[in-house]
């Protein structure tokens, strides 16, 4: 069966660099991944801060890997 690998990234539009990609989760459909890169993406701002995401224009990146381990 096909999971989906939740990766996420946060980038700088500042100078244009990313930190590594984290490997999030797994997930059994498309759909599970993506809700749960929407809600990851919220997490993290939060975590990080208004003031250095302001400051440093930062985003956060996410995309669903399909993978056949299990």
């Amino acid at each position: 069966m096909i999971k989906f690998l939740l990766v996420v990234k946060v980038c700088s539009a500042l100078d244009g660099t990313c930190l590594p990609e984290q490997f999030v989760g797994a997930h059994n459909t498309w759909f599970e991944c993506a809700k749960a890169g929407a809600y990851e993406t919220i997490s993290l701002m939060d975590l990080i801060g208004e003031d250095l995401i302001n400051r440093n224009k930062l985003f956060v990146a996410f995309n669903c890997e399909p993978s056949n381990d299990t």
